[in-house]
């Protein structure tokens, strides 16, 4: 294994590495590991929808005009907004009229859920890692962990 300074000098020269650790090596903090792990439970499912979404997506535009508009973070934000919904006075829906061709798909790839199927939240806001919910102690350890992610 590179040694932490050899391994700079590749990321500088676009060479990156990446390092494997467990969840709990970085998250030794109990209310850190809680708040992340509640992030990633609410979150792995929107983005499976939605990359579902746009995997349909891509499939119908090259089986029926042959090509496939450009895939940017805009599109795939259009498509978590797409299979989400959200609540609050500042949050983003899908706009069904701006995006034709997403909404087609979006109609084909609802009908393939369940009739009880219930739309996945988006929440309008992370409220929950702040230093005052979480304390300054792990608020502290989050922020010197970007320090150790980024070798």
């Amino acid at each position: 294994m590179a040694t932490r300074q050899a391994r700079r000098v590749a990321n500088k020269e676009g060479n990156l590495y990446s390092v494997k650790t467990g969840f709990k090596t970085i998250f030794t903090h109990p209310q850190l590991a809680a708040t992340t792990l509640q992030a990633v439970q609410l979150v792995s499912p929107i983005l499976i929808a939605s990359n579902v979404l746009a995997n349909l997506h891509v499939l119908r535009c090259l089986e029926t005009e042959g090509n496939v508009s450009k895939l940017d973070q805009t599109f795939f934000s259009n498509c978590m907004y797409a299979v989400t919904h959200s609540t609050g006075r500042s949050a983003v829906q899908f706009d069904r009229a701006k995006n034709v061709k997403l909404t087609e798909s979006l109609d084909i790839y609802m009908q393939q859920l369940p009739q009880d199927h219930q739309p996945l939240e988006r929440p309008t806001y992370i409220k929950d890692v702040s230093p005052t919910r979480i304390g300054p102690t792990c608020y502290d350890q989050c922020a010197a962990l970007t320090g150790h992610l980024y070798i």
